[in-house]
């Protein structure tokens, strides 16, 4: 299946497929202004869902001046012998940078606008990165899912709300009944709504580590992962999600190829497990700061009423995702 903009999702009868891309924008922010506040919200992640489907091109176009060659298929089956141009037509003419598949560790196939070095801002596909750094946090015993937010932060990391029952596992699943504003909308815990909020992870990170992002995410998952150029960085001032993280598609699969492994260095045995299992009653398609796949329902950023089936029906039901703004897919 093809979304509407840029990626191909499925397995294409390989179980362990990984596609990460990067889309083309006018700005690196991957911020909107929220009406009626001093804040700017990171917009939600694009998700494939059955209405928002188009065809493959069945002939292969030429490429368009300026795209770089794809390169040969793998000999990985069953991709060998495979012909990869109608999709490198189908990214060329949707506005797509960078687009890369790999299969156990050796790269299927990939395709560059430009060049490799192509990196952009992956809007609130980081969340995921940020799930797997909060949970390398929890196994080293830093902190634990049920700690409170303000024992950690204090009470004005949230000004104005009282946020005294908000817990780490409230901000990971996108129930801390708060807004992007951090106006409390609902009680902790009783309702899902997908929420800037989750942005005071960084600084629980930060804060009970002691040492900058960077170099947490540096040691803990960029460095061991060969995630070379991928870099957490301070978005433009009055942002509302004030962290980004720029990558390139070979950093996203990097990152992606270690999250299969389970290879990051001390994450405990759980935390995946945990991350990719629905993590509260409202939505089944999230988890830990990652969607999944294969439930019997699904709820999308901005909306209050959930639909019937699976999230990516004609997708693998254990497909896991890191989605965000502009389809930017892992």
């Amino acid at each position: 299946m093809v979304s509407r903009r840029s990626l191909l999702l499925g397995s294409l009868g390989a179980s362990m497929t990984m596609l990460a891309s990067c889309q083309r924008t006018g700005s690196e922010s991957a911020d909107r202004s929220t009406p009626g506040s001093t804040r700017s919200t990171e917009s939600p992640p694009s998700v494939t869902t059955p209405d928002m489907t188009i065809a493959v091109p069945s002939t292969v176009p030429s490429n368009p001046a300026g795209a770089e060659p794809s390169a040969p298929p793998s000999t990985i089956e069953p991709w060998s012998g495979a012909d990869f141009g109608g999709l490198d037509s189908f990214l060329a003419g949707t506005g797509t940078e960078a687009f890369r598949i790999v299969e156990a560790g050796a790269v299927v196939h990939e395709w560059y606008r430009t060049d490799a070095g192509y990196a952009r801002d992956i809007a609130s596909a980081q969340k995921s990165v940020l799930s797997l750094l909060v949970g390398r946090a929890v196994a080293d015993g830093l902190f634990a899912l049920d700690t409170t937010i303000d024992s950690v932060l204090g009470t004005t990391w949230a000004p104005g709300s009282v946020t005294d029952a908000v817990t780490v596992r409230h901000l990971l699943s996108m129930t801390s009944g708060l807004d992007d504003t951090f106006a409390v909308i609902a009680a902790p815990g009783e309702s899902w709504n997908y929420s800037g909020a989750f942005a005071a992870l960084f600084d629980v990170v930060t804060t009970t580590t002691g040492r900058t992002l960077g170099d947490v995410a540096g040691d803990w998952l960029f460095d061991p992962a060969g995630a070379a150029t991928a870099r957490f960085y301070e978005r433009r001032s009055g942002a509302y999600a004030p962290i980004g993280l720029r990558a390139t598609a070979t950093d996203l699969t990097a990152i992606g190829q270690t999250v299969l492994d389970g290879t990051q260095p001390g994450l405990g045995t759980d935390w995946l497990a945990d991350s990719f299992a629905s993590s509260q009653p409202f939505n089944p398609a999230y988890g830990l700061l990652w969607w999944i796949n294969g439930g019997a329902s699904y709820v999308l950023p901005g909306r209050s009423l959930s639909r019937l089936g699976s999230l990516i029906p004609s997708a693998p039901a254990d497909l896991v995702a890191a989605l965000g703004k502009d389809d930017q897919k892992l």
